[in-house]
């Protein structure tokens, strides 16, 4: 997402005085039931991204969706069809993993669905439009419109859907940024503009008028541009938003002048001719926390990247962001620390809670489940400042890892939040770019993105999709060591107290926690593409792995249901079968964090297999659409004995791996590719079928 706007609108601003944070109230932190996480499941082996979403329809099929840039026009989608067990493309996918829709894109995306499994998607034509596609069978074919709204330039946009589609009261609609198109009246420079649209198709979308604006009157909110369907002039970078249960929209979002968290609500009406209008209202939830001067320019002291909002089911609401202390003359005193503030009623709101704890915390993320029942996560760096300096991008030897925080009684006057490390160790080395796309120019480290996204399944299970960098591919510039890439990963809540009252206290179906092996369900290999979903034989449907070691290496075995015959089916991608084993070391106060090692068995066209090993590498060809490289160059002696492959890769093959050291997210797949791995540009493959993650502690010689 751009927020080189943003920074054209703070430039120049001083900041509110020391001690402006203070007026936040600390979440109880009496003992709360531990929450507990499962292993990482890796989204995609080969293809990187930043601010996955993750969504999850009602016969639990999850997916997930990542921009891969406006340079590359790529943005990928993926699903999982068991539980969030393993995931793959979607059938609708086409050359590099594009969705089959429009040809730009790639600069953010956003992906709904209603409650018949119906998937909204949205993706960002670098700032001149939004493509909007909708598809009826679970991503094998899709309805797009290349050029859905009427506002341009636009940036970083936002669904929210009532009813199912087809339905005659089908709605859904879309905020996003009308950019550089207001204008703060106060400090007479240009501003993003908030502006809502809807659609009762989901691709065709029209605009949701302002009312004040629609009826000849001046709207004191929207004096900037004169957009018909402004929400407000008062806009830094558009958060989230839901509806009601009265059908009200209530957006999250902070100020231009980045000093306020803002919720903007209003009732969509549609009118006769197919109009639909709306009247607007602007509540600061913020105010306590850090005091508003709009005529003293009071700098950054309220949302950092992303305010965001949630509604359990008795409809209240809850809004998280991040704020950082600053002094007088704009400058950080202090670190990022993420607070959460409740209302029953989205009118009248709460004082902010500070959740997070010790460190600095940002790009939050916010969910809620039954009455009083929320969770929000965020990025955590392991220290405040460095030099005195607090801004993230300072943070040059920052250990950053996932946490979350979660509250059985959000909306009481106390409430109480316990906090919990999500991932197994940090997920990234270094400073984090806040500057948005600005971040090129400077050579900052954007491989986060801005946000991450936590939501919850049927049962109240909290899901969490983030980016670990821990890929030992890095490149060098002002700010220390840039992290080239990190794939998408999953996590599921397997204990601890639900979102969902009565529901589950415990793993439910999904990934776990398993050591040393796993077993897998057979009859889940297919090959997606071309909008099939074809079944892709036996020798390539695992049904398990394991990790051992002997005097010489690691002894990584691959089972599947009949490897009788190598020859892979012609209908399942290409000629060539791969097996193959990867998993994570993390090395602390690394650049490039640790490394991304891999086992595999490779038969071209069904003859004697051949066995390699290696670390990913960067693709020898510029593409980002692919990655990450499973060189297969390194021969290792390796063996097929009835369904079993076994491969021993030397400890000098995987020098990261430690004695005491855990390999983390150990996941056996299956893959297609044309030719070889070896003569293939991009080294690109077609993930088939893959295991649950598990891992590993090394007792090995090292």
């Amino acid at each position: 997402m751009s927020r080189s706007t943003l920074m054209i609108a703070l430039a120049g601003a001083t900041a509110l005085g020391a001690g402006a944070l203070a007026a936040g109230a600390d979440a109880s932190t009496a003992p709360k039931p531990a929450l507990r996480f499962s292993h990482e499941v890796v989204v995609d082996q080969q293809r990187s991204g930043f601010e996955p979403d993750i969504a999850i329809d009602g016969k639990d099929r999850w997916y997930s969706s990542v921009p891969n840039g406006s340079s590359t026009t790529h943005s990928f989608i993926w699903q999982s069809l068991d539980h969030g067990k393993s995931f793959q493309m979607i059938p609708g996918q086409v050359g590099l993993g594009k969705p089959l829709t429009c040809f730009q894109g790639g600069g953010d995306t956003e992906f709904a669905l209603d409650k018949k499994g119906d998937i909204f998607f949205s993706d960002l034509q670098n700032l001149t439009n939004l493509s909007n596609s909708v598809s009826t069978d679970h991503g094998a074919t899709f309805k797009t419109q290349c050029a859905s709204v009427s506002n341009t330039p636009v940036d970083r946009m936002w669904y929210a859907v009532h009813g199912n589609l087809g339905d005659p009261d089908f709605a859904i609609y879309e905020e996003y940024d009308a950019v550089l198109s207001g204008l703060d009246v106060n400090a007479n420079y240009p501003t993003n503009q908030l502006v809502e649209v809807v659609s009762h198709d989901g691709i065709n979308f029209q605009p949701v008028l302002n009312s004040r604006i629609a009826s000849g009157h001046v709207d004191p909110d929207c004096y900037g541009g004169g957009m018909p369907n402004c929400v407000t002039d008062d806009e830094g970078i558009p958060g989230n938003q839901v509806l009601a249960k009265n059908g009200d929209l209530l957006i999250a979002h902070s100020s231009g002048d980045g000093n306020k968290v803002i919720v903007s609500r209003g009732h969509p009406t549609q009118l006769p001719g197919g109009i639909t209008q709306a009247t607007w209202k602007n509540y600061v939830v913020n105010a306590s926390l850090c005091p508003d001067k709009p005529h003293a320019a009071p700098g950054i002291c309220g949302a950092a990247n992303f305010a965001t909002i949630a509604e359990d089911t008795a409809g209240h609401f809850y809004v998280a962001f991040s704020s950082q202390q600053t002094n007088q003359s704009g400058t950080p005193t202090g670190p990022y620390r993420t607070y959460v503030v409740a209302s029953k009623d989205g009118i009248h709101w709460g004082r902010p809670t500070l959740v997070s704890r010790g460190g600095s915390n940002a790009f939050s993320w916010i969910t809620a489940g039954s009455n009083g029942r929320a969770a929000v996560a965020w990025y955590h760096a392991n220290e405040t400042n460095e030099n005195g300096k607090y801004l993230l991008d300072n943070l040059t030897h920052a250990e950053i890892s996932v946490q979350v925080g979660e509250s059985l009684d959000a909306l009481s006057a106390h409430p109480h939040w316990s906090v919990t490390n999500v991932s197994e160790h940090p997920i990234k080395y270094g400073p984090i770019c806040t500057s948005g796309t600005t971040c090129t120019v400077s050579m900052g480290d954007r491989s986060l993105g801005d946000y991450l996204e936590v939501n919850h399944d049927a049962k109240g299970a909290l899901v969490l999709a983030y980016v670990d960098d821990t890929s030992n591919t890095f490149t060098t510039g002002p700010t220390g060591a840039i992290a080239e890439n990190g794939p998408v990963v999953m996590v599921k809540q397997i204990g601890g107290p639900s979102l969902i009252a009565g529901r589950i206290n415990g793993p439910g179906q999904g990934p776990g926690a398993a050591f040393n092996s796993v077993t897998d369900s057979s009859g889940d290999a297919f090959y997606n593409a071309a909008a099939q979903h074809l079944a892709a034989g036996s020798n390539l449907d695992l049904t398990g792995a394991s990790i051992r070691e002997d005097a010489k290496g690691l002894v990584i075995t691959i089972r599947a249901k009949s490897l009788a015959n190598l020859q892979v089916a012609p209908t399942a991608g290409g000629s060539t079968g791969e097996w193959i084993t990867r998993f994570t070391t993390y090395n602390p106060h690394t650049p490039g964090n640790g490394h991304i090692y891999y086992a595999g068995m490779e038969s071209v066209a069904g003859q004697a297999p051949r066995f390699f090993a290696g670390d990913t590498a960067p693709t020898p060809v510029s593409s980002e659409q692919i990655s990450m490289l499973f060189d297969s160059n390194t021969s290792v002696p390796g063996a097929v004995q009835g369904n079993t492959i076994t491969i021993h890769v030397p400890y000098s093959v995987v020098p990261g791996a430690k004695r005491g050291a855990t390999l983390y997210s150990a996941t056996a797949f299956s893959a297609t590719t044309l030719a070889t791995l070896a003569q293939n540009p991009l080294g690109l493959f077609n993930v088939i079928d893959a295991t649950v993650p598990f891992d590993y502690t090394m007792r090995g010689p090292h």
